[in-house]
């Protein structure tokens, strides 16, 4: 009888113990994923202002939204802009002067979305617009690309946010 107890007794121990370590390898699987997910988030650059030729932008939110005219492999990225003329002169800006780029390189131009933004803004003045873009659906590590259509400066610079994989649509 002595060893029939025991036996059980050391069987319940073992399972006892295997039972905790699985929980704690799940644990630290878990930190580790909350971890990544929480340096993707950190890494993008929403919200930052950058200046180019006297025009403050900045790309206040991106988020995916439904269109039914897509090819079913492609999504429609919103990107919303905040841009202000802190120049002298009026300066033209529109969602054709922005452009995405995925983490392979590849290049996706606007959208023909008839709520794109684009206008003149006079000194002082602030516009504030979305610009629309289509993407393939499993798109990741995205970075908004300012590159001016039409420059008349020749001037090389451009600007870039990166803002990561956008939200889905609810």
């Amino acid at each position: 009888m002595k060893k029939l107890l025991m036996t059980g007794l050391t069987i319940g121990a073992l399972l006892g113990t295997v039972a905790c370590s699985n929980t704690a390898d799940n644990n630290d699987n878990n930190k580790t994923a909350q971890t990544q997910t929480q340096k993707e988030t950190t890494k993008t650059e929403i919200n930052q202002e950058k200046t180019i030729n006297n025009m403050a932008m900045k790309i206040t939110s991106d988020n995916i939204v439904k269109d039914d005219t897509l090819k079913k492999d492609q999504s429609l990225l919103a990107v919303h802009f905040n841009i202000k003329n802190n120049g002298k002169v009026d300066y033209g800006v529109g969602a054709g002067d922005f452009y995405i780029k995925d983490s392979k390189g590849n290049k996706y131009t606007m959208y023909g979305h008839e709520d794109n933004f684009g206008d003149v803004i006079k000194p002082g003045k602030t516009l504030q617009g979305i610009g629309y873009y289509a993407i393939p659906k499993d798109a990741t590590n995205l970075t908004v690309v300012y590159d001016k259509a039409v420059d008349t400066s020749k001037n090389d610079k451009t600007l870039e946010w990166n803002i990561g994989t956008p939200k889905t649509a609810k």
